[in-house]
């Protein structure tokens, strides 16, 4: 009864996909996901959830030697395992073994015995940061995994660290944070970086689209040499505020972000468009006073409520009460029936740095303590960041 009733709602949401109703989507892929977990026995379950871990194994391992780059590379033509042993190294038999469970996955096509075919998938899995994606969270995170439970036996599991007897997952795992490792591991900080920049891919939602930019920015701007229009605190090599600026471009004031100095040497600077890059260390006092915008996107899951006060703290004292916004892009976890993909990002955080996807309560209760009231969540369809908007408190 249950399987005829989900079936029912799903062909309803897929009706109003097809009408174009943004939500919708979102709604089917839950609506999926229901009718797997209403199918599947409890033995089903327990081993599909057992076994998934070897997709990843395969998958990693097939970007590694170039396999599936081999197939996106034919543009949809078919490509023997033989062929491409020839092209990559790998042996013919190792390949023919990871595709099996990589075709499961439909991330290409199986179209004849030991042969294959790139779909929109293998095309998109294959671009440098989606690999980028794969050896950061695989190549990482596997050893943390690895020692966790020796960890819980010996230590115990600490939510935030404090001092030197306490340490986050990936410490007891490496002896070092995750930030020392990527600042020596050359190849694993080229990953991460490839990786932030298409974290958020043009057709998913923008922060500047979630936030009302338009309208919110469109009048009562600053103006002259001085004025800032957006810091982006810890903001990669610009990827967000590039395409900020290419949205708005003739919004006046200017943008500028703020990054550790070993960041900010490898941005090629000719590549930028109307942005400015600043060496800068967050848990310092923040240079720029009175911006409109402060902008942070995945900054505050990193660390505890105490470092985040630290963060937040910088940028309330130089605020303008009348004038400046603080915009927080992250997860806002739900108290029940919590979005997966920020329900998993949430435990990632806690293994890699002893940090946090927040629910609204903690968000609220961490930007009150720095004198920044909530003013508003800007909410994401299911499985992306909100925006949370704060604004400093007149006392």
């Amino acid at each position: 009864m249950i399987v005829l009733e989900i079936l029912k709602r799903m062909q309803n949401v897929a009706d109003a996909q097809e009408r174009g109703d943004p939500a919708a989507h979102a709604e089917l892929l839950k609506e999926i996901h229901n009718l797997q977990m209403a199918v599947e026995t409890p033995a089903e379950k327990t081993m599909r959830i057992r076994l998934q871990v070897f997709q990843n194994i395969c998958i990693r391992l097939c970007l590694e030697y170039g396999i599936l780059q081999a197939i996106a590379a034919r543009k949809g033509a078919k490509v023997t395992a033989a062929e491409i042993s020839q092209e990559t190294g790998a042996p013919e038999l190792l390949i023919t073994r990871l595709m099996r469970l990589v075709t499961f996955l439909q991330i290409c096509h199986e179209v004849d015995r030991a042969a294959y075919a790139a779909n929109e998938c293998t095309v998109f899995i294959t671009q440098e940061g989606i690999i980028g994606g794969h050896k950061h969270m695989t190549d990482l995170l596997f050893p943390v995994a690895a020692k966790l439970v020796e960890m819980k036996r010996k230590h115990g599991i600490f939510m935030f660290p404090v001092g030197s007897h306490e340490f986050s997952p990936f410490q007891y795992a490496y002896g070092h944070s995750i930030f020392e490792h990527l600042a020596v591991d050359k190849e694993q900080k080229q990953a991460f970086d490839d990786y932030m920049s298409v974290r958020r891919a043009p057709q998913m939602p923008q922060w500047f689209e979630k936030y009302p930019a338009e309208r919110e920015l469109g009048q009562g701007l600053k103006e002259g040499a001085e004025a800032v229009l957006v810091v982006d605190v810890g903001g990669g090599k610009g990827h967000e505020m590039i395409k900020f600026r290419r949205r708005f471009p003739n919004l006046s004031g200017k943008v500028v972000i703020q990054d550790r100095p070993e960041t900010i040497r490898n941005v090629d600077v000719s590549a930028t468009e109307n942005v400015d890059f600043m060496a800068h260390d967050f848990f310092t006092e923040q240079p720029i006073k009175g911006a409109r915008i402060y902008y942070l996107r995945g900054i505050m899951h990193d660390w505890s409520d105490e470092k985040c006060k630290s963060i937040l703290g910088n940028i309330v004292a130089v605020m303008d009460p009348d004038y400046s916004r603080i915009l927080i892009d992250e997860f806002v976890l739900g108290d029940t029936d919590a979005d997966a993909r920020a329900a998993a990002t949430d435990i990632m955080m806690m293994l890699y740095a002893s940090g946090i996807e927040r629910t609204a309560g903690q968000w609220e209760a961490l930007l009150g303590s720095v004198n920044l009231e909530l003013y508003k969540i800007h909410h994401a369809p299911a499985g992306f960041e909100s925006i949370i908007e704060a604004r400093k408190l007149v006392l």
